[in-house]
């Protein structure tokens, strides 16, 4: 059995590559490319193109929206000035054509290429499920300063048709805080609806929020220290939708 896999999906304007340094390793890599005015193919060794790290259970968010489980999934990678929106959904009622948008580069897959695509990942996370998870690499340093390195939070919001939008943000914890200005709309055990003033609501975890409030005033405004990862990946999803 081999311990490695990398695998190109190319079309005419983008192409991706799906790589696993190794099956005892528990995420795997999608690097996306264009190809520039010239005709040449952006390349990774000179800076070009876009590489981000799936966790296993990002894999299982995508394989769960193709599979037609989830309407979609969007991801937040967030590290340090960096920010990178993963997008994965149909792109119309059809079924036809999953799209996968990481930042500024979308890639469509259609059969072929897209019955490929789930076999591979299919078997990326069968692999990774049974070497990855044994316990020998959280023995490794380089396992234990990925850790101190990197958190991840998630959620999931109900779609029009009723199936769950899933979420996941993966973050520096190095971040440090950001303030802000907005109303408390509602109270969960564990979270704040929070409202700007552009109107825009989104949930804040208490965990992130660093400064006092008063859950009892919904009239006005108060100024929330909040993790400033969070509020990057709300200001992510305000400018996608705009779109």
């Amino acid at each position: 059995m081999t311990d490695k896999h990398s695998k190109s999906f190319f079309g005419h304007d983008t192409g991706i590559i799906i790589s696993s340094p190794g099956r005892s390793v528990p995420h795997i890599f999608i690097t996306c490319i264009k190809r520039k005015e010239g005709g040449t193919w952006e390349k990774t060794s000179k800076g070009e193109g876009k590489t981000i790290k799936l966790s296993i259970e990002e894999i299982i968010c995508i394989l769960e929206v193709i599979k037609g489980n989830h309407a979609k999934w969007r991801g937040y990678h967030v590290f340090k000035e960096y920010r990178t929106e993963i997008l994965v959904n149909w792109e119309d009622d059809t079924k036809q054509t999953i799209v996968l948008r990481v930042g500024d580069y979308e890639k469509k897959l259609t059969f072929p290429n897209l019955n490929f695509f789930i076999l591979l990942l299919d078997h990326l996370l069968l692999e990774k499920i049974e070497f990855a998870t044994t316990g020998e690499l959280a023995k490794s340093k380089e396992k234990k300063a990925q850790e101190k390195e990197y958190s991840v939070f998630s959620e999931q919001l109900k779609a029009k048709d009723g199936l769950h939008v899933v979420e996941t943000t993966e973050y520096d914890v190095s971040i440090d805080y950001m303030n802000i200005t907005a109303k408390i709309m509602v109270e969960s055990p564990k979270a704040l609806l929070i409202s700007l003033d552009t109107g825009h609501e989104f949930w804040v975890p208490k965990s992130t929020i660093h400064s006092k409030y008063n859950t009892k005033d919904k009239q006005n405004f108060q100024d929330l220290l909040i993790d400033k990862w969070l509020i990057e990946k709300n200001l992510i999803s305000m400018d996608y939708d705009r779109e």
